[in-house]
């Protein structure tokens, strides 16, 4: 029972740790550092939205890191996390967070 119970939470683990957010836009070279946005009317410099991200929400800490993570690799400059849905059917099947990913307007 001991293992049973130890193969099932090395799963779940590992389960977590390769859940990556999805994206739909556009790359850019990758960005070194990634602000954290909760509404698009806290950006106080211009900036495009260079696309979208989603993923399962696995918990706050968790989404956060893993979205700025991986803004990083698609050359964003910050996110904006525009909420949570409910993902029924889909490729989560529970709940999902939804981000916009931001590149900042040269000045």
């Amino acid at each position: 029972m001991k293992n049973l119970l130890l193969i099932v939470s090395i799963a779940l683990l590992t389960a977590c740790a390769a859940v990556q957010p999805s994206y739909f836009g556009d790359k850019l070279p990758p960005t070194t550092s990634v602000d954290l946005f909760y509404s698009a009317h806290d950006v106080k410099q211009p900036y495009k939205v260079i696309g979208h991200l989603t993923m399962a929400n696995l918990g706050q800490e968790t989404v956060k890191n893993k979205m700025r993570d991986y803004a990083k690799t698609i050359g964003a400059d910050a996110i904006v996390i525009t909420g949570n849905t409910i993902d029924n059917g889909g490729k989560y099947g529970s709940d999902v967070v939804n981000a916009d990913a931001l590149k900042y307007e040269k000045q």
